[in-house]
């Protein structure tokens, strides 16, 4: 997937922070973690599965939607599992199916691979990040307001 200079654009040009808060009140750590996952999903399906994604005609615009959209998702999953509800993470092939209805089940398969793996990425980063974004999850995160991050 390129831009208009024949590069490929990368997450973080791609995915805002802006797309995890709406209001003060929402820029907590968890979603700031979401933020993270997005990026980590949309790099690796980039990375992994770029060829293919362009077969199935999917851009780089919808991929990052579908990375926005995938990691809010899993926000509910990371809930459940803090909440004790669910003994281990689950992600599920609807995740891939109800956003990308055309496409057939080996690209599925590939996507959720790729999906696990970058949860898998994440989860170990976040084992060594200060931020605590898991464990502190509702608390205030000041990245969302670090505008050299974003620039």
């Amino acid at each position: 997937m390129m831009d208009k200079k024949g590069k490929e654009k990368a997450a973080l040009s791609m995915i805002k922070p802006t797309s995890f808060y709406s209001n003060e009140c929402e820029k907590i750590k968890l979603n700031w973690f979401c933020y993270e996952l997005s990026m980590e999903i949309y790099d690796n399906m980039r990375k992994d599965l770029g060829y293919r994604l362009k077969r199935h005609k999917i851009s780089e615009e919808v991929l990052a939607d579908f990375s926005i959209c995938t990691s809010k998702k899993l926000k509910d999953v990371i809930l459940r599992q803090l909440s004790g509800k669910d003994k281990q993470v689950c992600i599920s092939y609807e995740l891939i199916e109800s956003y990308f209805p055309n496409i057939d089940d080996r690209m599925v398969n590939k996507m959720l691979d790729v999906l696990s793996k970058a949860w898998d990425e994440e989860l170990s980063f976040c084992e060594v990040c200060p931020n605590r974004c898991i464990s502190e999850k509702d608390e205030y995160c000041t990245l969302f307001d670090d505008k050299e991050l974003f620039e």
